[in-house]
């Protein structure tokens, strides 16, 4: 019998990544991470007639997400966008880019610091003495824990080796693979992790959804996440309605600006009959039409597993296949990360004038 595709995949990944001991999911295991996930779709003609597959999945983004930082899209977002001031990413991974505009150009370079900053540096309690004060001088001395969720430059990619093997010599395409730092806490307080750019890029790729990774007695990886298929295995030619798009990580501010003279506006008029004659004054807009979806069905992969750290897990289904492995991080791991100095000011925004001519000189 012929092996199902994500079993192949299951087999190659454990010949070339042994597995490394396991440690208790206790709590004094760190709650940082390292996250590597590589999700894989299987191309062979026989994969999506394996089952039948539901007609109309419950396919959905949650209100409250959070976005993987990408360093070379912060970049790219800001240098065209025409009359860009400034950007800074938001405690949820959300790229803000504050527009320039005529007298409030001066207002938003005189914003205090505070007011731009939504990722806070904790400090860690041996550092400061209760009761102490904390000048902006000693604060940038302190050690500072990297910025999560920023994904890594593709030599941390522990499967890229393998990944690539299995793309050019067998029935797999890459749908996604990266590799970040992140704290894992309660399920509670965890939120999902927008995986697609749809909603910036308004078009539909292959793969869209989420993942939601806590942490209890065990690691949770939760996945709801679904691929756009040309629906060979559909009847005739019914095709699904077009999923949503994901919620958009970019968001242009632009700088109110005040009139010189504001206008002192007009008493309201009474009612005039010639408005019940006026064609289409109380007719609703028409809608704007979104992105076409170029595809016809998409199949949900919708599971709950849980992990040990330093394993590589599998989440195995007929059409593609996910691959994750958490690695925890220590202290030492984390206050020595450098790995988001280059865009630190495009996360962070800029510098207040009174700070920066407060710090030392080369500081």
């Amino acid at each position: 019998m012929t092996p199902r595709p994500v079993q192949t995949l299951f087999a190659l990944l454990a010949m070339a990544l042994p597995t490394m001991p396991t440690q208790a999911q206790g709590g004094s295991e760190q709650n940082w991470y390292q996250v590597e996930l590589l999700i894989v779709a299987h191309t062979g003609p026989g994969a999506p007639r394996s089952e039948q597959w539901d007609a109309l999945p419950r396919l959905q983004y949650p209100d409250a997400v959070r976005f993987l930082i990408d360093p070379q899209r912060l970049q790219a977002n800001l240098e065209r966008t025409a009359d860009a001031l400034h950007s800074r990413v938001d405690k949820r991974g959300k790229q803000l880019i504050q527009l320039r505009g005529g007298e409030a150009d001066g207002a938003a370079a005189d914003m205090p610091a505070a007011a731009v900053v939504d990722t806070p540096t904790p400090l860690p309690e041996e550092a400061v003495e209760p009761g102490a004060e904390v000048g902006a001088a000693d604060l940038a001395a302190l050690p500072r824990l990297p910025t999560p969720f920023m994904l890594l430059p593709a030599q941390a990619r522990e499967f890229r080796g393998k990944a690539a093997y299995m793309e050019r010599n067998g029935p797999y395409r890459i749908l996604f693979h990266e590799v970040w730092w992140q704290p894992v806490g309660s399920a509670r307080a965890a939120l999902p992790i927008v995986l697609d750019h749809s909603g910036d890029d308004q078009a539909y790729p292959a793969l869209q959804g989420t993942i939601r990774l806590h942490r209890s007695r065990f690691l949770h990886v939760d996945t709801q996440l679904w691929l756009n298929t040309n629906g060979d295995y559909l009847p005739g030619t019914w095709r699904m309605p077009a999923p949503p798009l994901a919620p958009a990580s970019l968001e242009l501010i632009a700088a109110p600006v005040l009139p010189a003279n504001p206008a002192v506006p007009e008493a309201p008029v009474g009612y005039n009959p010639q408005w019940d004659a006026a064609a289409g004054l109380l007719d609703a807009p028409e809608p704007e039409s979104g992105p076409t979806y170029p595809y016809r069905h998409a199949v949900l992969l919708q599971q709950q597993r849980r992990m040990r750290s330093n394993e590589v897990h599998y989440i195995d289904h007929p059409l593609f296949g996910l691959v994750i492995k958490l690695t925890p991080l220590d202290a030492d791991t984390l206050y020595s990360a450098t790995y988001d100095q280059a865009v630190l000011e495009l996360i962070t925004g800029p510098v207040h004038p009174t700070e920066a001519a407060d710090s030392p000189a080369g500081a």
